[in-house]
């Protein structure tokens, strides 16, 4: 628990020690106040729908660039044949990492949590689908930031990791899309299943299905699993 609390805290250091944190925090927080604005005037309504919706896809591009640098940056500096030959459990490397990202990605989350309190003072938004809604983009910021990182694995060049990681994260945001032009029943089901956005609409309405969860979970699980399944293998090289 101390190596992976120690990895933890050294990534969140290293990304508040460079300006790349406080760029994307600002440019998060910039496009949160255009899509809360676009929803008031496109609605009408005391209600953050377009804001959140909006920014589930924006998370698509955020989190591979904020990731990008987790191992391919040690890959490229040389300090990763160092951290994987000290006496570091690896699952607490990975899982230090993994969660680095995601605290840096619920804190960019927890600054627009201004946007319901300006509603609650001119309107009555609901509340128990506010949180729901919250908690659905925490859950999507834990299985991107897992892709992110085992795309971060595959090479040593930073952007080609970021770029790895968006090209990762796309067809899940368009299977449902995909499903629809399909007309084979199983292949529509599976490509519904698999889809990211169906099982986030749950989120945004206010209902918590488990069946939703074990969505994000497994998708969570199973990339940092992929990640550190690759940095097993580059140990015994």
């Amino acid at each position: 628990m101390s190596a992976l609390l120690a990895i933890t805290r050294k990534e969140l250091t290293s990304y508040f020690v460079s300006p790349l944190a406080y760029v994307f925090l600002s440019a998060f927080l910039f496009l949160s106040g255009v899509f809360f604005l676009l929803g008031l005037t496109m609605t009408g309504e005391a209600s953050l729908r377009v804001m959140l919706s909006n920014l589930a896809v924006t998370l698509v591009f955020v989190i591979p660039l904020l990731t990008m640098q987790l191992f391919a940056g040690e890959k490229r500096t040389g300090t990763l044949e160092m951290l994987l030959t000290a006496p570091v459990p690896l699952h607490a490397l990975v899982i230090g990492k993994w969660l680095a990202a995601v605290i840096l990605c619920t804190l960019m989350l927890a600054g627009t949590v201004v946007f319901p309190l300006v509603l609650s003072i001119y309107g009555n938004p609901d509340w128990g689908v506010l949180f729901t809604s919250y908690l659905g983009l925490i859950c999507v910021v834990s299985g991107f930031s897992a892709a992110g990182l085992f795309a971060s694995t595959l090479t040593e060049d930073s952007v080609a990791a970021g770029m790895i990681g968006i090209v990762l994260l796309l067809p899940f945001w368009l299977f449902g899309s995909f499903a629809a032009l399909t007309k084979s029943t199983w292949l529509r089901q599976t490509l519904e299943h698999a889809a990211l956005l169906p099982h986030l609409k749950s989120f945004s309405r206010g209902i918590l299905d488990t069946a939703d969860l074990a969505y994000f979970a497994i998708f969570t699980v199973s990339f940092l699993f992929l990640t550190w399944r690759a940095m097993e293998s580059r140990r015994w090289r």
